[in-house]
């Protein structure tokens, strides 16, 4: 058998997550049907679900099949996914690679726009607020996220499951029109990354302390935060192995 280590790029404006559903259309299900088309017979794995309306630069793939896939096989495979997803790399990989569980770090970004920037046509892509934003502020707070913590107050998790993930990058910065924050880390919960950032506006807008967000960290509060950003503005960027 052959495994292949796929990296794809999306748009997903145009999907309801990436993960197969019964009754939505998702980034998943638009790659089964072409490789359905392409291959006998094939497993495929991944690196990570993104939800719905969540963007990746970088997705990882893992398609195990007894057939050779030949120089022309990504062009095939482009021809058939659509125009919202694009088959960047397809490399022959060792027999035991997985996606998910060899995966060391994983990188987010979230854009946002604000008025003295914004342009209608962003709208789907990155995040618009209201308040204008000011980095140095915004990287005292993000400092707070680095290293290990407890982030039961930011996801919903499931039961038995883990809190306790450690960040290694949380920094904003400005390019062009955009607010930009990077965050990196070795595993991510469900809606972890869109609440820390919800959680980082809050505070500049006076909704909550940098005390409750430090507490929150060591010693979880009662209940989740509230405030998570839509999807819009997130992207998986980049998974490094």
């Amino acid at each position: 058998m052959n495994n292949y280590k796929i990296i794809i790029s999306y748009d997903g404006k145009h999907f309801h997550g990436f993960q197969k559903q019964t009754s939505n259309f998702t980034v998943q299900q638009a790659i089964e049907i072409a490789l359905d088309k392409l291959l006998n017979s094939y497993q495929l794995t991944y690196a990570g679900r993104t939800d719905s309306g969540v963007h990746a630069k970088q997705q990882v793939l893992s398609v195990v099949t007894g057939e050779i896939l030949k120089d022309s096989f990504k062009q095939s495979l482009n021809a058939l996914v659509g125009e919202h997803i694009f088959i960047k790399k397809i490399l022959l990989a060792n027999k035991n690679f997985h996606p998910r569980y060899d995966a060391r770090q994983r990188t987010y970004k979230y854009f946002i726009n604000t008025p003295s920037n914004y342009e209608p046509y962003n709208l789907g892509y990155s995040y618009f607020i209201k308040n204008e934003l000011k980095i140095s502020e915004l990287n005292l707070i993000a400092d707070s996220f680095l290293g290990e913590n407890n982030f039961t107050n930011y996801s919903k998790l499931r039961i038995g499951q883990n809190p306790v993930r450690e960040l290694t990058t949380s920094k904003w910065t400005k390019s062009n029109q955009y607010f930009i924050y990077t965050i990196t880390g070795n595993s991510f919960l469900h809606n972890m990354v869109r609440s820390i950032v919800g959680v980082q506006l809050a505070l500049v807008e006076g909704k909550v302390s940098m005390a409750t967000i430090n507490t929150s960290l060591k010693r979880p509060l009662e209940e989740r935060f509230k405030y998570v950003v839509p999807a819009d503005g997130l992207y998986l960027w980049k998974i490094k192995y």
